[in-house]
């Protein structure tokens, strides 16, 4: 039943609604409107007309364009209606108004020290730059002074987790994609928050409308709220009403006194830290950040919090600079940065380009899903082409058929490049990672999908210098030695209907 609920609301369902009307108008059309069917036609011509043009002359990815331009050819009157409700985001202009206005009063206290610049720019010049772009458009600086600590595995970051939470005396800030109410994990971390708010520390719980969808009632935020935890939700689900719920917060952080910070790809449920098991063995990472660099991700939460409550607050300063009290003496540099869909510039994916680009030995890469447009694609094999060792390691048991179809659709070019494809034997690989040469790290929340890197809310953490970066290699390698390597004779023993299907769904993988 919860699965039927959320395919109701989902934007898949719209789509089949629109082919049924797409039908129903079409046999309208011939039938009862023989005699004004050339006006229905020359009338559908037109609209058909003016869309293509508009998207051609549209700021946007050549792969959406193109997709696009297909649905409405091919199907008129459904491409139309689809393409207005979802592609046109009228209702999406007030919250992308919101969003830059919090942004902004977010941004004055989230100023760069230029000494800190400085200190990259000695060391690589390149990655200064980067680094600058970082600041101007993820949304926050470069930080030294502060800690990394990577895990391997939900379940080993799970436990800190809990140790640094009861730790908390001011407050906590979580915000999450997928919080399951049923299990272990979250059953847990609700207690001791539950005790922290008995404690006096302020505590918040912000997550999303869609990733919990199935795993929280549809109310819980007012269930937390009586048991003094402020709770918000990222666009609650209204069926058919609002383009925006095609965005997503994908993002999942947990900050506690402006002190430590938790990020990466492990969501509150306990597929991510293996007390269950879906897909076989979940493997999952992500890094604690102790230091001057939360408050960057602090920043990050209380725009999405004020964005989703509809609440502007004033006080983000008090939040904000309180991490300076905890710089700790670390090498390296650590940049938090969010990427949004209301705008046109892709953070994430330029933050995986930029390590491929600048590659002079490796890039290293995991992700659980490869689903690609044209400039990544291009990306990857010009690194592999100038003789940088480019490793990508994806499931071997999917949690998604069509994306892992669709992931295999790309293996033959890339393997004819040079890359080296490989799958993690044991089950599924939710790590979202790139490593390069040993100096340079992005651990976080975005995939290698067009989601990611134009629909959703994501962060991570890029990381220059930072000792644990070795630590993110050295797993790389240990999960290596669990995966199957991918040559073209394993390529042609997969089925025909594989080939096919992954073939067929990338004309609309911007969509899915």
């Amino acid at each position: 039943m919860k699965k039927f609920f959320k395919l109701i609301y989902s934007n898949k369902f719209f789509a089949f609604v629109m082919l049924i009307i797409q039908i129903s108008i079409l046999a309208a059309g011939y039938i009862w409107l023989e005699d004004y069917s050339r006006y229905f036609i020359s009338a559908n011509t037109i609209l058909k007309i003016l869309l293509i043009v508009y998207e051609i002359n549209r700021d946007d990815e050549p792969s959406f364009k193109l997709t696009w331009i297909i649905l409405i050819a091919v199907f008129p009157v459904f491409g139309a209606l689809f393409y207005l409700y979802t592609r046109a985001g009228f209702i999406s202009r007030d919250i992308h108004s919101a969003y830059e206005r919090v942004q902004s009063k977010i941004k004055s206290y989230l100023i760069q020290d230029d000494s800190v610049i400085d200190e990259i720019k000695n060391d690589d010049e390149n990655t200064a730059s980067f680094v600058k772009y970082l600041n101007e458009y993820g949304g926050s600086p470069a930080y030294k002074n502060t800690a990394v600590k990577y895990y391997p595995l939900g379940d080993n970051m799970f436990e800190d987790m809990k140790k640094e939470l009861l730790k908390a005396n001011k407050f906590i800030f979580l915000e999450f994609f997928i919080i399951n109410l049923q299990g272990k994990m979250w059953p847990e971390i609700l207690e001791i928050l539950k005790k922290k708010v008995k404690e006096g520390v302020e505590v918040r719980v912000l997550y999303d409308g869609m990733g919990c969808m199935t795993t929280l009632p549809r109310n819980y935020h007012e269930r937390l709220k009586k048991n003094g935890i402020k709770c918000a939700v990222f666009s609650p689900i209204q069926p058919l009403l609002s383009t925006y719920q095609n965005n997503r917060d994908h993002r999942k952080l947990m900050i506690i006194d402006g002190r430590v910070c938790f990020v990466g790809g492990i969501n509150l449920a306990d597929e991510y830290i293996n007390e269950i098991e879906r897909f076989g063995h979940w493997k999952d990472t992500g890094v604690m950040l102790t230091g001057e660099a939360v408050a960057g991700f602090t920043g990050m939460f209380l725009g999405m919090w004020d964005l989703s409550s509809g609440i502007e607050q004033d006080n983000y300063k008090e939040y904000i600079t309180i991490s300076k009290r905890y710089g700790v003496s670390a090498d390296g540099f650590v940049v938090p940065f969010a990427d949004s869909p209301l705008d046109s510039v892709f953070v994430g994916k330029r933050a995986y380009i930029d390590n491929l680009n600048n590659a002079k030995n490796y890039v290293h890469i995991m992700t659980p899903y490869l689903v690609i447009d044209n400039g990544m694609f291009e990306a990857i094999k010009y690194a592999s082409h100038r003789g940088v060792d480019v490793k990508i390691i994806l499931p071997h048991i999917p949690d998604k058929a069509y994306a892992f179809w669709l992931a295999r659709s790309y293996y033959p070019e890339l393997i004819n490049a040079g890359v080296k494809i490989y799958e993690y034997a044991p089950g599924f690989i939710h790590a979202k990672m790139s490593v390069a040469d040993g100096d340079r790290a992005i651990v976080g929340t975005i995939n290698h999908d067009y989601r990611s890197f134009y629909l959703h809310y994501e962060c991570a953490a890029y990381m220059f210098n930072v000792p644990a970066i070795m630590d993110i290699e050295n797993d790389f390698k240990e999960t290596l030695s669990k995966s199957i390597p991918i040559t073209m004779e394993e390529y042609e023993k997969f089925s025909i209907f594989t080939k096919l299907a992954g073939r067929i769904i990338r004309i609309f993988a911007p969509l899915l």
